[in-house]
């Protein structure tokens, strides 16, 4: 059966100069035609429904055909021609012989593990060029896939962000295809890069399972699962899950970067046998996809070609590896700082993703979660010389670059099966409660289970996703935010026993409409929840001004003693939709705040006073500006793992990550001490609060760097590198410390180093559905260490024996 139909009677016979031969496709935006030009050229040409051809669609329009012509790649149909002027706008692109993903499917079933791979490194290459170009494709999925003979091709990018901003959207109207769509997109919010990934991860998971992870319903009960369900990846390979699970991270910036995809699919690909890269079947049909391009409509399809043998490698080239079933994607390279226009503020709009899947109510997860990126900051050039005005590092204990790896692996003390992945672990003495997103169990010190499982379905916007703040534990009691009722929306603050698992009680949420919830910690047996909200009401000091609605990020403070508390809605007259991230501190009196508008701008960093719930001072964030910048600090900057205690303060200072590490006097906002240019990723504080240890991606991507800074000075005790090639790279690295001992984690990885130098004593496979995400699932203290092992709960020594 040929991919092309014959024209209807309401079809043009032609566009531009291209003659139309017939139809491939149409959809809500218009029809797609093949198109031959008079030099025999065949294209795929789209035209636009006449109805949405107004003016401030054509605008849109415009720009979006000039940025795809820029982000035509390897792996994208390239832009050919278009009139966006036209009497109806059009545009034509390469015609790629091939069939959708979805067709393929639909006729042979799922795809091998071995076309997954190249299908996840095709579309990633994809990707990372129409990202490079300064767009989001917003609407990926197995429609919009291609299989080629030379790989996947992404056809359809770009169109659907031209129509944001007209009458389309004027309403809240929510453009993609449910099945497909990111937690954000699902819900209107901020939409960027990251937004494909999640795409990609469904996408792929379709190909692997021969159905879609969310499909079936109305509409509305699509997305809701999109938003608040974990998918099942039963279906998906096990060499593949991990990667899978990791686009579908809720969290924007939880979720790999396409070059990051290819990385990790070039390493575990199987060497190339042949030079096709699908099963026969799906070659016949992309066979037959190829015979329209013959001059005759309805031509006889050639016989098949045999497949070409790859290109051998340069004589005297070095070993690459093991290499993908197709010819290996080159990715553009993204554009230089100069050639993107207004490039500081243009950054802040791709990279500045709004935390969680809320985001549209006016709240995020706040200040410097940005998603890896594999450039650096790097005291030396390439050629090892140091810059201008730079010094040498100093003494080797000093030295970034000094190895701190070991080829020791610990040995566990126990293991306790569970049955669900886990995303957050709490400890208090000898009790270690382990959570998931639907329970939580408690264990001793020797593994025993004490109680669980007990329900608990956490607040999935950023619950289990928005640092980890699922619960908290102080005083012998575990404090939870927990969805109640059929629909789920209805949330309460729930106390539990530490040593029994009973509950003590619950106490509703203050606000009614309220998203994003997080708990974030105790301070001065106090607990504190944040999160965004919206309520309205009369002002009596004020009631000529009648009734008033005020939204945006809160503050709950509760005392579990009394259950009484009180909360505060903070708005910036200055800033239109305001997102805010509570951090709180060890000790003191003193909440640190961190605000920005949705698209990154106006960060500002501010205290709160817990006795008169003021703002102590306000002002902008330090480095904010540097930050804003630089393509690399915006890539790399801080995740938050955790807003607690040593997470961000150390020796009654907050500790502020912008472009650097910066040491902020509570007292004043005074910058008491600022850490070397690095664009760090996470800190954690000793716990007698006298040093800071921090972590950042090194330049290659394939080792984290570790510095122990003095915590009253900000000076570097010592530094130095953490191999992960050998791990297989990739993952976001996360800090704790305890018991002399600095533990981090990256890519299912975990290392224990010692805290005098930094020398890792040993290290240790876990086993973690976001291995190039953040694991949370991981907490130290009591001479152990607890995390997520392969075959449950693991606790291992300080000493690895």
């Amino acid at each position: 059966m040929s991919p092309l139909e014959p024209l209807d009677p309401a079809d043009p016979p032609r566009i531009g100069p291209y003659a139309l031969l017939g139809r491939l496709g149409a959809g809500g935006m218009g029809a797609v035609y093949l198109g031959r030009s008079p030099g025999g050229r065949t294209v795929a040409v789209k035209l636009i429904r006449p109805e949405l051809a107004d003016e401030a669609f054509r605008a849109r329009f415009r720009a979006e055909v000039t940025a795809a012509r820029a982000a035509s790649g390897a792996f994208t149909a390239p832009v050919v021609d278009a009139d966006p002027d036209g009497p109806v706008p059009w545009m034509a692109t390469a015609y790629v012989p091939g069939v959708s993903l979805g067709r393929a499917v639909a006729a042979h079933g799922p795809l091998p593990e071995d076309a997954l791979r190249a299908l996840a490194a095709g579309i990633a290459a994809s990707l990372e060029t129409v990202h490079a170009a300064g767009l989001t494709h917003r609407d990926l999925k197995p429609g919009n896939v291609l299989l080629a003979l030379d790989g996947p091709h992404l056809i359809d990018f770009g169109i659907a962000r031209a129509v944001d901003g007209t009458a389309l959207t004027a309403t809240g109207m929510i453009l993609g295809t449910p099945a497909y769509m990111s937690p954000e997109q699902a819900v209107a919010g901020p939409v960027g890069p990251a937004s494909d990934v999640f795409s990609l991860g469904s996408t792929l998971a379709f190909a692997a399972r021969g159905a879609g992870l969310f499909d079936g319903g109305a509409p509305t009960d699509v997305l809701r699962r999109v938003v608040y369900e974990e998918p099942d990846l039963s279906g998906v390979p096990e060499g593949l899950r991990l990667l899978v699970a990791a686009c579908l991270a809720k969290r924007p910036e939880d979720r790999p970067t396409p070059r990051q995809i290819v990385g990790i699919v070039e390493r575990g690909a199987a060497p190339l046998t042949s030079g096709a890269w699908l099963p026969p079947a799906l070659i016949a049909m992309i066979e037959e996809a190829a015979s329209v391009l013959a001059p005759s409509v309805t031509p006889t399809p050639p016989p098949p070609p045999a497949p070409a043998a790859p290109p051998a490698p340069p004589a005297g080239a070095p070993a690459t590896g093991p290499t993908l079933p197709f010819p290996p994607p080159v990715p553009a390279a993204p554009p230089a700082p100069p050639a993107v226009p207004d490039p500081g503020r243009r950054r802040l709009v791709l990279f500045g993703l709004a935390g969680g899947a809320a985001a549209l109510a006016g709240g995020g997860t706040g200040l410097g979660l940005w998603l890896a990126g594999d450039g650096g900051d790097d005291p030396k050039k390439a050629d090892g010389k140091p810059q201008a005005g730079k010094q040498e590092t100093g003494p080797a204990l000093t030295d970034p670059e000094r190895p701190l790896g070991t080829k020791t692996t610990a040995k566990p003390l126990w293991t306790a099966p569970v049955s669900e992945p886990l995303v957050q672990l709490l400890r208090e003495g000898d009790t270690i409660v382990a959570l998931s997103t639907k329970n939580m169990w408690a264990f001793d010190g020797t593994g025993r289970k004490k109680w669980g499982p007990l329900a608990h379905p956490a607040e999935l916007s950023t619950g289990a996703y928005g640092g980890g703040l699922v619960a908290t534990v102080g005083g012998g009691t575990v404090y939870g935010v927990m969805r109640q009722g059929a629909s789920g929306l209805s949330q309460v603050l729930r106390a539990v026993r530490l040593d029994t698992g009973a509950e003590a009680w619950t106490v509703p949420l203050p606000y009614e409409t309220s998203n994003q919830v997080s708990v974030v910690g105790m301070l001065d047996g106090r607990v504190y929840v944040d999160g965004t909200a919206s309520t309205g009401g009369f002002d009596p000091k004020n009631p000529k001004k009648g009734f008033t609605i005020a939204s945006g990020p809160f503050v709950w403070s509760l005392d579990p003693a009394t259950r009484k508390g009180w909360q505060v809605i903070l708005t910036d007259p200055e800033v239109k939709y305001p997102q805010g991230q509570l951090l709180v501190p060890s000790s003191g009196t003193s909440l640190f705040w961190a605000s920005r508008q949705t698209d990154g701008s106006a960060q500002k960093i501010a205290a709160l006073d817990v006795r008169t719930r003021k703002l102590l001072w306000e002002q902008p964030s330090p480095g904010a500006e540097a930050a804003a910048g630089s393509y690399d600090v915006l890539l790399q900057g801080r995740h938050t793992p955790w807003r607690d205690g040593p997470y961000v303060s150390a020796g009654g200072l907050f500790l502020h990550v912008s472009d650097r590490l910066h040491a902020v006097d509570p007292a004043n906002g005074n910058v008491v001490w600022s850490s070397p240019e690095v664009p760090l990723k996470t800190v954690v504080a000793s716990p007698d609060g006298k040093t800071v240890y921090a972590a950042a991606m090194a330049p290659t991507a394939l080792a984290i760097r570790v510095y122990a800074l003095d915590a009253r000075t900000g000076a570097v005790r010592w530094a130095g590198s953490v191999d992960t090639l050998e791990q297989g790279g990739g993952g976001l690295p996360v800090l704790q410390s305890a018991d002399d001992t600095v533990y981090l984690t990256a890519g299912g990885h975990l290392w224990a180093l010692d805290a005098a130098d930094g020398r890792a004593r040993w290290t240790y496979r876990l086993s973690t559905s976001v291995g190039s995400g953040v694991l949370r699932a991981f907490r130290a203290g009591g001479g152990k260490v607890y995390a997520m092992g392969t075959k449950g709960l693991v606790a291992l020594s300080a000493t690895g024996r």
